[in-house]
């Protein structure tokens, strides 16, 4: 659900940014998406494929 919510922040804030023309706007928008990336945490690195299964009888 935390995700969820993080995710939904970065695309209203990203949003947000684009349209803002008030610098002080932009730099608290920039702020809070720096805070939210940062808080983000790091990805798990991915898991290895699983090892190929030769169907049995079959020539190798």
């Amino acid at each position: 659900m935390d995700d969820f919510i993080r995710n939904e922040n970065l695309k209203l804030y990203r949003r947000a940014l684009e349209t803002c023309l008030d610098p002080a706007q932009r730099l608290v928008l920039q702020e809070l998406l720096r805070l939210l990336i940062a808080e983000q945490p790091t990805a798990l690195p991915p898991l290895p494929p699983p090892p190929r299964q030769i169907p049995y009888g079959a020539p190798s």
